[in-house]
């Protein structure tokens, strides 16, 4: 039994001995290079002159807006919804007017990369500037700064969630406490940055792309519209890509431009974005403003809790309101919260566009339930655990329904989980009580250490489908066919668990295909935690489909009955164990029905081979949960953080690979800790941005990300047959709410908060300051 077990990934091999084909690895003959001329202005109306570019050596072409057909102008809506007001796609090329910095004006395709960028340089740009849009409340307030001319505001749209009675619970309330908390915005930043080939093949009269998409059968159907091309005339394929986390799960302009370039040329057409256009102009995350306020009994058993907060949409709305109604669906997290009322505004200012990113709104509405929490536990001074403990959902209320309509339209029900659990569990792993009981013999010897924690809830395994090929070779190898594709996932492997435990094959003989959109009809993505589920569903159903038509197969030949027959080692055998008088090995079965043996009557009654297609479609979302426990040491001089221990416990349901999830969670308490401390896009008042390089753009590396100590009680999910949770962003999500809490709770004689994130060393200085001024008036 595979499944459920430890084993190294199979696809790692290749890639640590350096043979992995990434985009930038694809060459084909004659293929020209696209270098992007990008605006250089927050917001102004543009004239430009390429004819200079036009004549530089080397140059085959030079595109702009008017060169673009109507079909490939503006992006796509990808995520329609009814509260997205004033929906707003991205230019391919900006048309007469920019709308932030690093939005692309003209391409130029020449012969290599560095002729491309020379004649880059000698494109005119003349800007007529105008104020641009970046603080997000100044950005509702002043409605002479607009971010679209044709709008009467910079309001996106306004996202409306809640339960119960607010207005009640606030007036029984002993307890209310207020914060304002700010989220600010970051970075993706894969390994590999993005790239795309793509090849009009007029024999076969269709184009072929080589994207580092999360989902290609979106681009697919994204690339066919702006071509007028029938969606079969396109195929996308990804080869190896360098890492993902959301940001690259939805269409970028560039993905329309390059295949409409390559179709204009009918030769072979290369971008690959530099790190510089990654920082630049590759989608953003996180910028939230929060105004809450929580109410309690005089036990801090919450009541209700209720606010406002905006949400950054940047210069326009690629993925719609994912974002902020992920978090606004999410602040109530794991504890119960019967009056609820929360109401989101998504604005538009002149910064990059915004996208899930790893956690995607989630790690914000931690933030936001666990700060409140902290400041309850304050103000009542009860010890934080405790009044967890007295507001968690129980093992035995679920499933819990959690009052509103969730992300994928269907009532938000928690399926299953056990988070008092998951507490009790991580304050054992930090020794919560030792570190507690000590925290003043530490602070007489100089030492200020402090315990974080956070809980979270996570919506994953989102539908609406995933379908999967799967054949029986010759060989009696096994080859699965699927268009969720794999950005580090460790895809290739866990499916292959699966099938090896349904059909008794080995490991070994078993190929996961994936990144091709030739491979199955149709397909959602990677992405929202959700290829485990929905896929390895699909693979479930499609094993179990020809482990049924082997042992049919099997029978009529052996004249036994299906019931009395069972796989093992690569072939059928009798349940009782006796001798089925001849081998019959996988291979021999797929042979004999496809005729190479003189089939029987009944067996043509069957069909030939052994191939099926499967599908699975999840009834709604299911919930992971997890609790994390931070154990920190503040120098108050230097203000430097140091992290102890961090422990992360996890409910992922049933796991089919729990050193992948390790994986999985280990490298999301990374990225947790850089936006916790370090990463912070920062733009200037006219929109430039200035961090725009690794040098003022900081992301966590070894040094920063200590040993993780991982944990998981599992509570199998009943809405799928693997009993599975998602587990790609729970690692991420608590991991900022739980290192805030620590450090305050490590700096608490001097009345230390902290009310955003990220925060720094100076942050950190500049907040005791204030709380020292507080103190001395």
């Amino acid at each position: 039994m595979l499944f459920g077990t430890r084993q190294t990934r199979g696809e790692d091999d290749r890639l640590i001995q350096g043979k992995g084909r990434y985009v930038d690895d694809i060459k084909l003959p004659g293929m020209l290079h696209v270098a992007l001329v990008r605006s250089e202005a927050a917001r102004a109306h543009v004239k430009v002159d390429v004819e200079a570019a036009r004549s530089a050596p080397g140059v085959r072409a030079v595109f702009v807006a008017t060169d673009l057909p109507a079909s490939a102008k503006i992006l796509p809506d990808c995520h329609p919804n009814p509260v997205l007001r004033n929906p707003r796609g991205p230019q391919v090329l900006a048309d007469g007017v920019v709308r932030y910095v690093g939005e692309p004006i003209v391409a130029i395709v020449a012969e290599s990369r560095y002729l491309a960028e020379d004649a880059a340089e000698l494109v005119s740009v003349e800007y007529n500037l105008l104020p641009a849009v970046v603080d997000l409340e100044r950005a509702m307030s002043d409605e002479s700064r607009r971010v679209h001319e044709d709008l009467q505001s910079n309001l996106a749209a306004r996202i409306p969630v809640s339960c119960g009675d607010t207005d009640k619970a606030f007036a029984d309330a002993a307890c209310i406490v207020r914060e304002r908390l700010q989220i600010q915005r970051g970075a993706g930043q894969a390994m590999e940055t993005r790239g795309i080939v793509a090849h009009w093949d007029p024999h076969a009269e269709r184009m072929v792309v080589w994207n580092v998409s999360q989902v290609p059968f979106v681009h697919r159907t994204a690339i066919a519209n702006a071509l007028q091309l029938s969606e079969n005339s396109v195929q996308v394929l990804n080869p190896d890509v360098g890492g993902g986390f959301g940001y690259k799960g939805l269409t970028y302009v560039e993905d329309l431009l390059i295949p409409v370039i390559a179709r204009q040329l009918e030769v072979p057409i290369k971008w690959i974005e530099d790190r510089r256009e990654h920082l630049i102009a590759a989608y953003h995350e996180r910028t939230q403003l929060h105004d809450m306020e929580i109410a309690t009994t005089a036990d801090g058993v919450i009541l209700g809790i209720r606010g406002k907060f905006l949400c950054d949409a940047g210069a326009y709305t690629p993925w719609g309101p994912v974002v902020p109604l992920l978090t606004a669906v999410n602040i109530p997290g794991p504890y119960k919260v019967p009056n609820y009322k929360v109401e989101c505004d998504l604005v538009y200012t002149n910064t990059v566009p915004i996208a899930p990113v790893r956690g995607a709104g989630r790690p914000q509405a931690c933030y936001v339930s666990e700060r409140l929490l902290d400041a309850v536990a304050r103000k009542l001074n009860i010890d934080g655990a405790e009044l967890r403990r007295r507001n968690l959902i129980q093992a035995h209320e679920y499933p819990y329904d959690v009052g509103f309509i969730s992300r994928d339209g269907t009532r938000r029900t928690y399926d299953s989980g056990n988070v008092p659990a998951l507490l009790e569990r991580a304050l054992e792993m930090i020794e919560y009580d030792k570190h507690k009981a000590r925290q003043k013999d530490y602070a007489a010897q100089g030492r200020h250490i402090g315990i974080g924690l956070a809980c979270c809830v996570e919506d994953t395994g989102l539908g609406p489908f995933e379908e999967v090929g799967m054949t029986v070779e010759l060989d009696g190898s096994v080859t699965v066919r699927m268009g969720t594709p794999s950005q580090g996932q460790g895809q290739r492997t866990a499916f292959a668990q699966i099938v090896a435990d349904q059909l008794a094959v080995p490991f070994d003989k078993i190929k996961v295909l994936a990144g091709n959109t030739d491979n199955v009809r149709y397909s959602i993505g990677t992405f929202a935690s959700r290829a485990g589920i929905v896929t390895g569903s699909a693979v479930l159903n499609a094993s179990k489909q020809l482990r049924e038509r082997a042992l049919k197969i099997a029978g009529t030949l052996l004249q036994a009955s299906p019931d009395d027959l069972t796989l093992e080692d690569g072939g059928v055998v009798r349940k009782d164990g006796g001798k089925l008088g001849r081998a019959m090995s996988l291979s021999d079965i797929v042979h004999t029905s496809l005729g190479e043996s003189g089939a029987p009557l009944p067996l043509r009654d069957l069909g030939p081979g052994m191939s099926t297609v499967a599908s699975f479609s999840p009834p709604t979302n299911t919930f992971a949960t997890g609790c994390h426990a931070a154990l920190v040491e503040v120098d108050p001089r230097t203000c430097k953080v140091s992290i102890l221990k961090y422990v992360a416990v996890e409910d992922f349901g049933t796991m089919i690979n729990p050193m992948i999830v390790d994986g999985q969670v280990i490298g999301g308490v990374g990225l947790g800790i850089g936006n916790a401390f370090l990463e912070k896009v920062v733009y200037d008042d006219s929109g430039q941005i200035l961090t725009g390089t690794f040098m003022d753009y900081l992301v966590a590396t070894t040094m920063d990300v200590p040993h993780v100590h991982i944990d998981y009680l599992a509570t199998p999910s009943p809405l799928n047959p693997l009993g599975m949770k998602g587990a790609g962003q729970g690692g991420t999500i608590p991991v900022p709410a739980a290192l805030s809490a620590a450090v305050e709770d490590a700096l608490r004689d001097y009345g230390l908060r902290l009310r955003h994130v990220p925060f720094s060393e100076s942050d950190i200085f500049a907040a005791l300051q204030t709380a020292r001024t507080g103190a001395a008036a």
